[in-house]
């Protein structure tokens, strides 16, 4: 069986790198050069944690790391660690799951790997802050699986937030659903939910998600209301840093109005809601094979759940998600809202079958032995979702914005937000 998964391990690199090629572009948008601009020098400001990073190499370094090409192989660096740890992940947890779902975890992995490697290979998103928000929850997920060093979840979840403050609705879900469900796992089986508060396992697991909730509610807090007070001291001479490293000597100019001014661009964005409005339903057609399965695993997954704190406990592993409503209601950029809401169920999915989830492995399983033996061309659904890559912004992947586009040309059919 190891043979086996050393060649599942061999396959997965090879069709990681051929992801890379098909989706590389050999630049990137100036949204993410302009973020290597915020650093720490400037203040406490949000979103300036990379920059500080890339300030200090280029501090330690004989070179000056202020230019595009600088920040072009700083991003392929860092990619390249994500996507070892995100092999580390994926490969630990497949290796850890019982022997009777290992198939199962392994079309998870596909499914997961289309869509996280284009998403950061891709020209919008290389070197894009979300990234290194995930890579935090992802470690601090595994440090839960093995069951050791978990409370560093608190702090990497802090360093996530100053990453990007939007990690606490992006990817805080899968952490926090996590901490709840080990709780509650804590003390599976029993009735009255009380019983976690006298449970010493319990109250560690509440602890940490008390301390993690405060510390990143904290920090969001301060970098959405206070963080650019005195942005207009400094813009002129972050802007300037930014255009040296920018693709085309440019910056981008509604994440500095944002973050470092703090001008409300509410009004400006309306427009792409608009847009949303109608790609949003669009993907969720194409996408709805896959929203269907993951409601017959939603409530087989509650029907395997005979006491009520087991049934709590599946429900907040579900639900979870839910995390990224205010982005969906209030921003734009849909291609990474469905990112993150595909990352968490991969990601949680993976961690509870690591962990032997007696229901959830026996319900991968069954889901999967369903669908290969009802529906002889089961395969297309690994082979599908590659229509639909790269995930990119505002636009949620190349092939819905085309076709958005047409039917707005034709149909005029963003009236009557118009």
């Amino acid at each position: 069986m190891k043979i086996k998964e050393n060649k599942f391990t061999w396959a997965m690199i090879l069709f990681t790198f051929v992801l890379f090629w098909n989706n590389f572009a050999g630049t990137t948008s100036n949204i993410n050069t302009t973020m290597l601009a915020f650093h720490y020098g400037y203040g406490f400001i949000s979103r300036g944690l990379l920059g500080t990073i890339y300030g200090v190499l280029n501090r330690i370094l004989p070179w000056d790391l202020y230019t595009f090409g600088w920040a072009m192989l700083f991003f392929e660096g860092c990619f390249l660690v994500f996507v070892v740890l995100l092999f580390l992940f994926c490969m630990k947890c497949l290796r850890m799951s019982d022997e009777k779902v290992k198939q199962s975890a392994r079309y998870f992995i596909i499914l997961y790997f289309i869509a996280a490697i284009p998403m950061f290979s891709s020209e919008y998103n290389l070197g894009r802050l979300d990234m290194y928000c995930l890579m935090c929850s992802m470690l601090s997920v595994l440090l839960m699986v093995y069951g050791k060093a978990e409370w560093l979840a608190v702090p990497l979840s802090a360093i996530g937030v100053m990453f990007h403050q939007g990690h606490v609705f992006m990817y805080m879900g899968m952490v926090l659903a996590m901490q709840l469900y080990k709780a509650l796992d804590a003390v599976k089986g029993q009735e009255d939910l009380r019983v976690i508060f006298s449970n010493k396992t319990s109250r560690k697991y509440l602890g940490m998600f008390l301390a993690t909730m405060l510390t990143v509610s904290a920090l969001f807090i301060w970098f959405e209301g206070f963080s650019h007070i005195d942005g207009e001291k400094f813009a002129d001479q972050l802007i300037d840093t930014a255009c040296s490293m920018g693709p085309d000597a440019d910056y981008h100019i509604e994440v500095v109005d944002h973050e470092i001014l703090g001008v409300d661009l509410s009004a400006k964005e309306w427009e792409y809601h608009k847009q949303n409005f109608v790609e949003f339903p669009l993907y969720c057609l194409f996408m709805l094979p896959y929203i269907l399965i993951a409601l017959g695993f939603a409530r087989e997954l509650l029907g395997l759940a005979k006491t009520k704190i087991d049934k709590v406990k599946y429900i907040i592993v579900l639900a979870g998600v839910l995390t990224i409503l205010p982005d969906m209601i209030l921003k734009v950029d849909y291609g990474r809202w469905i990112f993150s809401i595909i990352s968490y169920y991969a990601v949680v999915l993976l961690a509870l079958l690591a962990m032997r989830d007696t229901a959830v492995t026996e319900v991968s399983r069954q889901t999967v032995d369903r669908l290969r033996s009802k529906y002889p061309y089961a395969v297309l659904l690994l082979i599908y979702p590659l229509l639909f890559q790269p995930l990119m912004h505002i636009s949620i992947c190349p092939l819905t914005e085309r076709i958005v586009n047409i039917l707005n040309m034709h149909l005029h059919i963003w009236i009557p937000w118009q």
